[in-house]
């Protein structure tokens, strides 16, 4: 990973969050935000080791980062113990939070489950995100999502153990566990702990009921959700395009209305799905996105 963010862009993510640094001098904009921390996922910034992406981070004007904790990610799940504080250290160090963290896990029998975990609870990160299961391609899924309930009840088990709150993460496509997401809430209700949640990602679900029913969706799901993740697409024939966070047909404000009013305050992850021509370009879409994301939560009432 490239230990630098270019000179030019540096210099002009640093002038952005300057003025956004005066803005709260003067009683404005987002140091008067309450409620959910803006994050990155840590994903995106793979080309920075954790002091460049914190770096990064704070002259885009984040709040943090939902760090990749998992193979090939910011922290291998192998060395957890002594990297996860490293990584966490060096974000703190510019004055930076992580929230929250993704993981592969979702079944408490996962051997890295518990050590994971355990880093996690020690690190101060307050939540992780789980998911990734696939129904089989016949049969009846209600059958099987009672088998990965079980999986999900033994990680949920852990995470009472540690303090930490796991989040479901919604994906769109076929087979997908979560994508009607009313399986994924009755999932939610069987384990019944306050410790497993929705890390409800408000694109992917859109993609699967983009006319109405996500709306019918993210009332089912709101008072579970404890982590959000947002981006946005416009659809390429009958497959989804993810593009600019306010240029799609994802109605983000709506949606953050809805999970408001059920209480939600926990961390948003932003997404960037979508090529960009260089890393440059990527640092300043991202700039865009949270200035973006900021104006939408204002909009919903989060912020004094």
């Amino acid at each position: 990973m490239s230990h630098d963010i270019s000179r030019r862009h540096f210099i002009a993510a640093t002038a952005v969050a300057a003025g956004l640094a005066a803005m709260g001098a003067r009683g404005e904009g987002v140091d008067k935000m309450k409620g959910p921390s803006v994050c990155i996922f840590s994903k995106h910034l793979q080309f920075l080791d954790w002091a460049a992406m914190a770096k990064a981070g704070r002259a885009l004007g984040v709040d943090g980062f939902d760090l990749t904790v998992r193979k090939g990610g910011h922290v291998e799940p192998e060395k957890v113990a002594s990297d996860l504080p490293r990584a966490v250290d060096a974000i703190r160090a510019e004055g930076l939070e992580v929230p929250m963290m993704t993981t592969n896990l979702n079944n408490g029998d996962d051997p890295v489950a518990r050590p994971l975990l355990e880093a996690a609870s020690k690190a101060g990160i307050r939540y992780f995100r789980i998911g990734g299961l696939l129904y089989d391609k016949t049969g009846n899924p209600l059958g099987q999502l009672e088998k990965f309930t079980e999986g999900i009840r033994g990680l949920a088990k852990l995470a009472e153990q540690y303090g930490v709150t796991a989040g479901y993460h919604n994906h769109s496509g076929r087979n997908e566990v979560g994508a009607a997401i009313w399986d994924l809430q009755r999932m939610i209700e069987a384990v019944g702990s306050d410790r497993l949640g929705s890390n409800f990602d408000v694109g992917h679900a859109a993609v699967e009921g983009a006319y109405g029913v996500w709306q019918i969706n993210a009332r089912l799901i709101a008072p579970y959700v404890k982590m959000m993740a947002v981006k946005d697409f416009v659809w390429d024939k009958d497959k989804p395009k993810w593009v600019s966070l306010g240029t799609g047909i994802v109605k983000t404000v709506e949606c953050l209305e809805i999970v408001r009013e059920a209480g939600f305050a926990g961390p948003i992850s932003l997404h960037f799905e979508y090529k960009t021509p260089s890393n440059d370009t990527l640092l300043e879409e991202m700039e865009k996105t949270v200035q973006t994301l900021r104006a939408n939560l204002q909009a919903v009432g989060f912020g004094a």
